[in-house]
């Protein structure tokens, strides 16, 4: 039970982490997560001058997993996005492993992305 709980607590420290370096970064977008019945996506940078978006998962695993992108692939979740956001751009999973690609997905190193954004 300790370690679930340690484990969720350092999950949604790396998410906080995660939208607070990316707000800095891009002060000109805004930087949210985005609550749907079921389900979110952790992060969404809206970029109000080109009407489009990036959608993001933050994961603390190292490992490649379908079910971390499942939000992200959702179609009825992507419609209402670009509905409200514009285009979708890019789809991404942030998490501690190898930079990657899987079914159009970029995964993304969590450090390599906290460097890019400096």
């Amino acid at each position: 039970v300790i370690d679930r709980a340690l484990g969720a607590i350092k999950g949604r420290m790396i998410e906080d982490l995660i939208l607070l370096e990316t707000k800095i970064a891009k002060p000109k977008s805004q930087v949210f997560q985005l609550q749907f019945a079921v389900g979110e996506f952790d992060m969404v940078v809206y970029n109000p001058d080109t009407l489009s978006c990036e959608i993001f998962e933050i994961k603390l695993s190292k490992e490649v997993v379908s079910q971390q992108y499942q939000h992200l692939i959702n179609q009825e979740k992507c419609a209402e996005t670009e509905h409200r956001f514009g285009k979708i751009t890019g789809k991404y999973v942030i998490y501690r492993g190898e930079a990657t690609t899987v079914d159009d997905i970029q995964y993304l190193n969590i450090e390599e992305y906290l460097k890019f954004l400096a």
